[in-house]
């Protein structure tokens, strides 16, 4: 593939191993956690003034921005190579430090909690630009915990639970798998990657033999990864049901997400009345097209023929910048800024994290994005949404290292909307009859494998932390995963049995609970505003960018207002759903 010319990032332009910068900085962020705890004293004596109190958020601002400036080195280089032991012991000292330093000025967030309301809403006035920030920290109060059990729980976390996740990633992502299973595979081993761009060939043959090589691997590690994920559950559960006294395990992800619960309730309800029919309908039609007598688990992505374009990076890189642009020409400039800013690795290389991420370090600084570009068409979505993604953190920059993160059920608009534009413009230059209905194939798996899809992997989280509760066996979990395969699928499809092991092979399940439900939020949400763009035209162009120049400066729910979308029940779930139906039906 080396003709398709992938770039690699240049993660000197943050820091280099051993460099005298990183040690500069490390070396300034204890001076910063320092000076900070000296304000501790003060505190206990009395209520700062507007000026004092003005200082500290933003000393504590700069510690936050430094702290995630130096862990996203550790991320990003570890990315790179997980089996690269310096790059793995580095992350793990980035984590021990930065629990300790979250341990040396956690008095902060203690104290503000505990401030009396009237003399807390005098203060936040002074500081209008961190309102929601502020607000937000005061929300947690019935879920905190006295100072020493805080740090406890902080420091268990290094070795406990993020342990874990470093070992389940590290296994994961050294994984090689046969291609012998695959029946033109050459018998070289292939990362997940490389074999993931046989789950769309047009040959059933080498769909299945991927699948099979694939959960091969994944099943014969099950009872493993299962005992990570216990583990990690139990740890879960146990910190923030029984100390934080959280009304469910899922409550935990709306509290962070700042939604209330029955907007999620809405959505999940939704979204598992309406999958079955829309897409069991769906899939009865494309076995058809396809020649199919019925559609296996395997076939669910296959295209209607085979796509033997290949776009080298080159190529693709300017057809999503250029899509970008025509929509609103600031978006396919910052797009454009991050390859200009080799803050893209796309190469293909072992050992190299799976999937795709865009990581953004801070309001000033262009984000960094990963994933494997293999040259299909497919890669190409993958490409427009993490740069969708980046394309929203800068827009958000004006705001403060606090509030420029969207929350998650936000964070995926602009990339979805990424996706959108690019699907448009594919659809609209399509030569013939066939391709315009193969895209519109192609938009239907993706918006099954972003609102179906994840929304049953929500519903089986919240059945596994239930049964993990209850004390059930690994097994048991994957008894529970088969059954939210029929449940989802129906007679529609054909299910191996090797799919019982599907949920060892999902990250987000493992590292976020609860994270996926975002993507039927955002998708959804994307489609209603996608809605309202084929009504107004260039009319939305300034309230979608409006929207995403707010990051997570207000809550979610607040900013879908402003963006004219009205209430998020299960009409508004419904009418993206028709927009699914649109584009066959």
């Amino acid at each position: 593939m080396s003709d398709l010319s992938p770039p690699e990032w240049d993660l000197s332009l943050l820091y280099t191993p051993e460099s005298r910068e990183l040690k500069n900085d490390l070396h300034i962020l204890n001076q910063k956690r320092e000076a900070f705890v000296s304000f501790r004293e003060l505190l206990d004596q009395r209520a700062p003034t507007p000026e004092e109190f003005g200082n500290l958020v933003r000393q504590l601002e700069s510690i936050s921005l430094l702290t995630g400036r130096l862990s996203a080195f550790a991320c990003l280089w570890f990315s790179e190579n997980t089996s690269d032991q310096k790059a793995s012991s580095f992350l793990s000292s980035m984590d021990q430090l930065s629990a300790e330093i979250n341990n040396d000025i956690l008095f902060f967030e203690l104290w503000w909690k505990k401030l009396n309301p009237e003399a807390a809403g005098s203060l936040r006035k002074t500081l209008p630009e961190y309102d929601y920030f502020l607000t937000n920290i005061r929300a947690y109060v019935e879920h905190t915990l006295t100072e020493p059990e805080e740090k406890i729980i902080n420091l268990k976390d290094v070795t406990g639970r993020e342990a874990l996740l470093s070992l389940y990633d590290t296994l994961t992502n050294r994984y090689q798998f046969d291609s012998s299973f695959i029946p033109e595979g050459d018998g070289r081993p292939l990362n997940r990657e490389q074999l993931s761009v046989y789950f769309r060939s047009h040959k059933p043959e080498l769909r299945a033999g991927a699948y099979r090589s694939l959960y091969r691997i994944y099943s014969q590690d099950g009872p493993i990864l299962g005992q990570i994920y216990q583990a990690l559950v139990r740890d879960f559960s146990l910190e923030n049901l029984r100390l934080r006294r959280y009304p469910s395990p899922i409550g935990v992800r709306h509290k962070y997400n700042d939604l209330p619960q029955e907007t999620v309730a809405s959505l999940l309800r939704v979204c598992q009345a309406k999958s079955q029919a829309i897409f069991g309908r769906y899939f009865h039609k494309k076995a058809q097209v396809l020649g199919l007598p019925g559609l296996r688990r395997c076939d669910l992505y296959a295209p209607l023929a085979e796509d033997k374009r290949q776009w080298t990076f080159e190529e693709g890189l300017d057809l999503v910048v250029s899509c970008f642009k025509d929509f609103d020409p600031q978006m396919g400039r910052l797009a454009l800024n991050v390859a200009q800013s080799r803050h893209l690795d796309a190469q293909i290389r072992a050992n190299k994290r799976s999937g795709a991420f865009c990581y953004s370090l801070d309001p000033q600084s262009v984000p960094w994005v990963m994933m494997t570009y293999n040259g299909r068409r497919n890669d190409l979505f993958t490409l427009a949404h993490e740069l969708g993604h980046a394309v929203h953190s800068q827009l958000a920059g004006a705001n403060n290292y606090f509030q420029f993160q969207a929350c998650l059920p936000l964070a995926e608009t602009a990339s979805t909307f990424g996706e959108m534009i690019l699907a448009a413009h594919l659809k609209r230059k399509a030569r013939t009859e066939d391709e315009k209905l193969g895209l519109s194939f192609m938009m239907l798996d993706d918006a099954y494998a972003t609102v179906g899809r994840q929304a049953f992997f929500a519903l089986f989280e919240i059945k596994a932390h239930e049964l993990i509760e209850a004390g059930a066996t690994v097994d048991e979990l994957s008894e529970a995963y088969w059954a939210n395969l029929k449940a989802q699928f129906g007679q529609a499809l054909e299910i191996p049995e090797d799919f019982r092991w599907e949920w060892v092979s999902i990250p987000h399940i493992f590292h976020t609970p609860f994270y996926v439900y975002a993507y039927s939020f955002g998708q959804l949400l994307v489609y209603s505003l996608w809605r309202i763009f084929e009504k107004e035209g260039s009319a939305l162009t300034g309230r979608l960018l409006k929207l995403l120049a707010r990051g997570g400066s207000a809550p979610p729910l607040a900013l879908a207002a402003e963006a004219g979308l009205g209430p998020l029940d299960d009409e508004f779930w419904s009418n993206g759903f028709e927009v699914i139906e649109s584009f066959l039906f």
